[in-house]
């Protein structure tokens, strides 16, 4: 565990595109998704309120990635196109067939990312490959190329992944388009518009959590791979003027983030497996880190065997997750027993993904 006293009184502002939830709002099946009261949670653990934001089911997809993925594609194609970002999908769909037929996405993924990318591009009706790691299993795969990409498999890992997506995207010119929510050198516009698109969740989460209690969420725990969605989580409120603390939850094997606060230095690891496989990430978003080094209040990692306990813990408040989304309560209790919360703490964990098949790990 890494904590960063100096976070909490730490601020930003943030000028989110207000068109963003418009544009979520007009795509095809979008809906908020819901939020679960983990009352016997907050209980055991003697807060007055643990909530989990349900991403199992977003636009068709089991991942929240969809609101960011869905967000960088249109605007990036938008500016392709020279159109202003206030035109419909299908005023996209046809520049795009009367000036650039040819156009393909690109990405590298660990799963949802490259999912929902693809998912967009099925929409705007064209091409998408999607770049993944040697180790990612055939059912992650497959789910993607019912999305209709072409997945490409890498010798290597996530980062090798990102690096042969962004490469064969450049080979096609303007024709190639990567949509990565991991940002490098030169390479920050579409990564920052992925991030800006994660807003329209926790814009929902804080409606629906005042309608219960009139408040504003204390803690929030979202799960860390690349860092965009922390850094969307640390950029919206941190500049709420609400006082709040920032959990960041890890894979054991991939804590690219909590090594980088304790060197003080962005810092990259060497990965292992794990059934955290979304957030199975070596190397912190290059736009992410400034954001997460000052923002976030504490940085944990977790174990398979943690995430898989706390997995069963949450179907019994109706989660229908997978381990990703499962981390955020097996950090929330290391925090609990380390160096505690307020008793009057309201909590959000972000459940990032649905339910999905892993390899329930041995004790």
């Amino acid at each position: 565990m890494f904590v960063n006293s100096e976070a909490r009184a730490w601020t930003c502002s943030s000028a989110i595109d207000a068109k963003i939830d418009t544009f979520h709002c007009n795509l095809p099946g979008y809906s908020q998704t819901p939020l679960l009261d983990c009352s016997s949670i907050s209980a055991e653990l003697s807060l007055k309120n643990v909530f989990l934001k349900d991403e199992s089911a977003r636009m068709g997809l089991p991942a929240f990635k969809i609101l960011g993925a869905s967000w960088a594609t249109y605007k990036a194609i938008t500016k392709l196109l020279q159109l202003p970002t206030t035109v419909n999908v299908q005023t996209v769909i046809k520049g795009i067939a009367e000036k650039h037929q040819g156009l393909t996405l690109f990405a590298a993924t660990e799963g949802n990312h490259g999912r929902a990318v693809a998912k967009m591009a099925t929409l705007l009706g064209i091409a998408s490959q999607i770049f993944v790691p040697q180790y990612l299993n055939k059912s992650t795969r497959d789910l993607i190329e019912k999305e209709g990409a072409c997945v490409v498999e890498v010798l290597g890992d996530y980062n090798e992944a990102v690096v042969r997506a962004k490469d064969t995207a450049h080979e096609l010119g303007i024709d190639g388009l990567l949509i990565q929510d991991t940002a490098f050198d030169g390479y920050e516009d579409i990564s920052q518009w992925i991030v800006d698109g994660y807003s329209t969740m926790m814009k929902e989460a804080d409606s629906q959590i005042y309608n219960i209690t009139q408040t504003r969420p204390d803690v929030i725990v979202v799960p860390v791979g690349v860092g965009s969605l922390a850094q969307s989580v640390v950029t919206h409120y941190k500049s709420q003027g609400h006082p709040c603390t920032i959990i960041a939850v890890e894979p054991e094997p991939a804590n690219c983030l909590q090594m980088s606060l304790k060197s003080d230095t962005l810092t990259s690891v060497s990965t292992e497996d794990t059934i955290m496989c979304g957030l199975n990430c070596g190397t912190v978003s290059s736009i992410a880190w400034p954001i997460l080094q000052k923002g976030v209040d504490v940085s944990v990692y977790v174990t398979d065997a943690e995430a898989h306990e706390s997995l069963v813990q949450l179907k019994e408040c109706q989660a229908v997750i997978g381990p990703c989304a499962a981390a955020t309560l097996a950090a929330l209790k290391k925090v609990v027993r380390g160096p505690g919360l307020d008793k009057n703490a309201v909590v959000l964990l972000l459940g990032t993904e649905g339910i999905r098949d892993y390899e329930v790990p041995t004790y």
